[in-house]
């Protein structure tokens, strides 16, 4: 049993606070915009008035079984749980209002279409394109564009570019806190992960003070080893690989779209005249994924980061049936040198225990 630090402490207080505060935005006659990926410009939606929601949390091996009504068995852990809460209205997928239905898969496409067509969802699709281009980024750029107009036109919004510049300036400020704190390995793994989930959900103004505080007021975690930890996203109650970490005394460097690659450019982006186009392009420089053609940028991204903080190992976590990640698994074991674990999970709880053998063991080769 783990021993709940301050920072964990403080972190669910925070979200029961911004979840209530959720709640008098939505009675108020406001809307929640549901998104998953962190490469969506969020702030658009805040420039709608809408409360812009990163929706990766209340994942079990029930709502799992709840989507598999609406989806079949094997589909992403992540796709079938979004489902399966919103057809039973479980949680914080029942305050979503719209969803922000971002391509960045064939399962997730197709799960966006599982919400509108078969559970009656609001929702808006947005194509991400795999390739790095301008022409991409600019195509991507027209499709934000084009989203907002959508909005304002179905639910009588006006977009106030104001209000959406400055939650981006809110928002990077607290990135930027978490990227510090992500890479000094002086927070635990879980207590980056608990700031991480607030991160997704909370308005950002005033964020970058609560966790520059919080971090300032508990005891610097020093790790005996660091790993870092690539792959897919990990939800909010997906906590069993961060345990075992911590009970080992690692630190981790998580180099994934839950971690550093959320608060994180590969680049500046160019500034426009046109606020969406502008924070539409910032979001397309986001850290690549596997999913990128070429993907390349994955790899040298890992192994600099592998280089610079000295890292003992890599672990890829992703989840089952993941048509990018666990596909390029046998590269990623033979491309840095350093002892790899990859492995593919979902939200079972008999999976758990499969799950930490396969860490307990990985862990072994690197002590």
């Amino acid at each position: 049993m783990h021993k709940v630090s301050v920072i964990r402490t403080a972190c669910d207080a925070k979200l029961a606070a911004e979840l209530e505060a959720l709640r008098q935005h939505r009675a108020s006659g406001k809307k929640v915009a549901g998104y998953t990926c962190h490469a969506f410009p969020a702030a658009v939606l805040a420039g709608l008035g809408l409360w812009p929601a990163r929706i990766l949390c209340d994942t079990s091996a029930d709502a799992e079984s709840a989507g598999e009504k609406v989806v079949r068995p094997d589909v992403c852990p992540l796709v079938k749980t979004l489902l399966g809460n919103v057809a039973e209205k479980r949680g914080l997928h029942g305050s979503v209002d719209l969803w922000i239905g971002l391509s960045t898969c064939d399962q997730m496409r197709r799960g966006m279409h599982s919400l509108s067509e078969h559970l009656a969802c609001e929702v808006h699709p947005i194509q991400f394109p795999a390739t790095r281009t301008q022409e991409s980024a600019e195509y991507f750029a027209s499709q934000a564009k084009r989203l907002v107009a959508d909005i304002e036109a179905r639910h009588g919004q006006r977009f106030n570019a104001g209000v959406a510049e400055q939650w981006q300036q809110d928002h990077d400020k607290a990135a930027a806190v978490l990227s510090r704190a992500a890479r000094s390995g002086s927070v635990s793994p879980l207590d980056l992960h608990s700031m991480f989930h607030v991160f997704f959900l909370a308005q950002p103004a005033g964020l970058a003070e609560f966790f520059s505080k919080l971090i300032a007021s508990a005891k610097p975690y020093r790790g005996s080893k660091t790993v870092v930890l690539a792959g897919g996203p990990i939800t909010r109650e997906d906590t069993a690989l961060m345990e075992e970490l911590e009970e080992r005394g690692y630190a981790v460097l998580p180099l994934n779209c839950t971690g550093l690659n959320a608060v994180e450019h590969e680049e500046i982006a160019p500034a426009g005249s046109d606020l969406i186009e502008s924070l539409a392009h910032k979001a397309f420089t986001m850290p690549a994924c596997t999913r990128s053609r070429p993907n390349t940028a994955v790899y040298t991204r890992i192994e600099e980061t592998l280089k610079t903080s000295g890292a003992n190992g890599l672990i890829v976590k992703t989840l089952k049936f993941c048509d990018h990640w666990y596909t390029e698994r046998e590269r990623l074991r033979r491309s840095f040198g350093v002892p790899v674990l990859v492995f593919d999970s979902d939200y079972a709880e008999g999976g758990r225990e499969r799950i930490l053998s396969r860490i307990d063991a990985f862990l072994e080769t690197l002590e």
